[in-house]
């Protein structure tokens, strides 16, 4: 799962909490299990180890904007990408100008809509997904 650890309600790890995106990984097959793990309409919940030390964590909805499983199948909520990565993917318009003019005739059409993002990919695991929705 990918969130922005800067939203409010995320709780995690004080170092974790000013980035923009963070990748968290969940499974109810973990060796040792996950005790408290926890999925609701509020969020996910869970106690997870960081440096080897355990520390609960929270992470609300409005702070997810990717979930995938270790093949690549997920959903992205684009409207949910911090601005930041979006402002990493846009192109930048001195790259394509290689004579030095200016060959805009003053509309920033490219600049008004941002590009597609591609979603960050998940690392790739050989062991099968185990995240279920309960409702």
């Amino acid at each position: 799962m990918h969130l922005d650890a800067r939203r409010p309600g995320v709780i995690l790890p004080s170092s974790l909490l000013g980035e923009g995106q963070v990748r968290l990984d969940y499974s109810y097959g973990f060796s040792p299990p996950i005790p408290d793990f926890k999925i609701d309409e509020l969020g996910i919940s869970a106690t997870l180890s960081f440096n080897r030390q355990p520390q609960h964590t929270f992470v609300p909805w409005s702070a997810v904007f990717l979930i995938a499983d270790y093949d690549g199948n997920g959903s992205v909520w684009a409207e949910d990408i911090p601005q930041d990565l979006l402002d990493r993917s846009l192109p930048n318009p001195d790259d394509n100008d290689t004579d030095g003019t200016d060959s805009s005739d003053g509309a920033s059409d490219h600049l008004d809509t941002p590009a597609p993002v591609a979603a960050p990919a998940p690392a790739k695991k050989s062991r099968p997904s185990h995240l279920k929705l309960v409702k």
